[in-house]
């Protein structure tokens, strides 16, 4: 198929308008008759025909992502992230709020909870 965003050098991501003039400044700078039916064939394609327009959009540029089947890339870690050494309660959830309910909460060798305590509602003070 012969995609007009390639052929004329169009951004597939630029409007109608831009698209018009980038195609219009081409026809007038056509050698012949046959050029510039050519350059309006592919105006029509793209400003009066959406649905061909977004298909020659999306097959403008060549695939880029990884074939099917094959595994998601492996997440990047912050370079922060790797220092910041964590124990099993930073991992836990703080229940911290039942204190505020009157439910008696402890945590390691009968250190009591608060609110000030609850990563969640620490930015709040």
């Amino acid at each position: 198929m012969d995609n007009p965003f390639e052929r004329f050098d169009l951004d597939p991501r630029d409007g109608i308008a831009v698209i018009t003039e980038r195609l219009r400044e081409l026809a007038e700078d056509a050698k012949d008759d046959a050029e510039r039916e050519q350059i309006r064939q592919a105006w029509e394609e793209l400003t009066l025909h959406p649905a061909r327009r977004l298909k020659a959009a999306l097959l403008a540029y060549p695939e880029t992502r990884e074939p099917l089947g094959a595994p998601p890339p492996l997440p990047r870690m912050r370079a922060d992230a790797r220092e910041i050494e964590l124990g099993l309660f930073d991992l836990a959830a703080r229940p911290s709020v039942l204190l505020a309910l009157g439910v008696d909460v402890v945590r390691d060798e009968d250190a009591v909870l608060a609110l000030e305590d609850d990563p969640v509602l620490r930015g709040l003070h």
